[in-house]
C-alpha cells in the first residue's frame, strides 16, 4: 500500500479504491443522517431551485437529494476521481439535473457562481479542508462558500465529533476543531440550527451535529 499524506487527495483516491469504504450507501446510520439533512431542508427552503453538494463521494446523499426534489438541479464537488467515477454511474439517469465535478474545493470555489444556489449541503468533509490549510484559509473558503448562497437560502452541515482514537480522523474531528468552523460560520451566516444526535453505527456509538445556516 502507497502511503499518502493524510488529507490530501492521494488519501482519499485509496480510501475510495474499494466501493463504499465508509458505507454511506448501505448503513442505516449514514441513511438517516441524510434523512435529517434533507428534513431541514424541506421545513426550510421547501422548494429549492439549486442545490450545491460538497464532498459528494459516491453520491449517496446526492441521489437523495434529487429524489428529494425533483425539480432542483445539483452541482455536486468531489476530489476524489475514483468516487466520483462511481457516482457518475450511479447517477446516470438523473445527467440532466446533476452536474458531477471532481476537483478539490479549495481551487474549484472560484469557478462557482456567487448567490446562485438556494441550499449547500456540505457534510462530513470541512475537517479534510481544514486539516490541510491555515485557519485563515479556512475561515476564507467558509466566507466564500456562505457567498455562492442567495441571501434566504441555506447552508447545511453535518460533522462527527469526537471519532475514535482508533480511527484516523479522530485527529480532525475533535470537539474543539468542530466547535471553532461552527463559531466561524456563525460570523458569517445567521445560525438556525444546531442538533446533535448519538446514532449507533457497527456496534458503536457515534455523536454528530447537524448545523443549517441562513445567509
Amino acid at each position: 500500500m502507497t502511503f499518502h499524506e493524510p488529507w490530501t487527495v492521494g488519501y482519499l483516491e485509496e480510501k475510495f479504491a474499494r466501493p463504499d469504504p465508509w458505507k454511506y450507501l448501505t448503513s442505516p446510520y449514514e441513511q438517516t443522517k441524510y434523512k435529517r439533512q434533507i428534513e431541514i431542508i424541506r421545513d426550510r427552503r421547501p422548494q429549492p431551485r439549486r442545490i450545491l453538494e460538497i464532498g459528494s463521494a459516491e453520491g449517496a446523499h446526492t441521489l437523495m437529494l434529487l429524489e428529494s426534489f425533483p425539480s432542483a438541479e445539483v452541482k455536486a464537488v468531489e476530489i476524489s476521481s475514483n468516487a466520483i467515477g462511481r457516482a457518475r454511474e450511479k447517477l446516470e439517469h438523473y445527467k440532466d439535473r446533476v452536474k458531477l465535478t471532481n476537483a478539490d474545493i479549495v481551487e474549484h470555489e472560484t469557478q462557482i457562481e456567487e448567490g446562485s444556489f438556494d441550499v449547500c449541503i456540505w457534510s462530513e468533509s470541512v475537517y479534510y479542508v481544514g486539516a490541510r490549510t491555515s485557519l485563515n484559509e479556512t475561515y476564507r473558503l467558509l466566507e466564500k462558500i456562505v457567498g455562492k448562497i442567495h441571501p434566504g437560502g441555506i447552508l447545511v452541515m453535518a460533522n462527527t465529533v469526537d471519532l475514535p482514537e482508533d480511527i484516523p480522523e479522530s485527529v480532525i474531528t475533535r470537539r474543539p476543531i468542530i466547535d471553532c468552523y461552527y463559531r466561524l460560520l456563525s460570523s458569517l451566516a445567521t445560525p438556525a440550527l444546531k442538533a446533535t444526535y448519538f446514532d449507533e453505527k457497527f456496534g458503536r456509538v457515534y455523536e454528530y451535529q447537524i448545523w443549517a445556516f441562513f445567509r
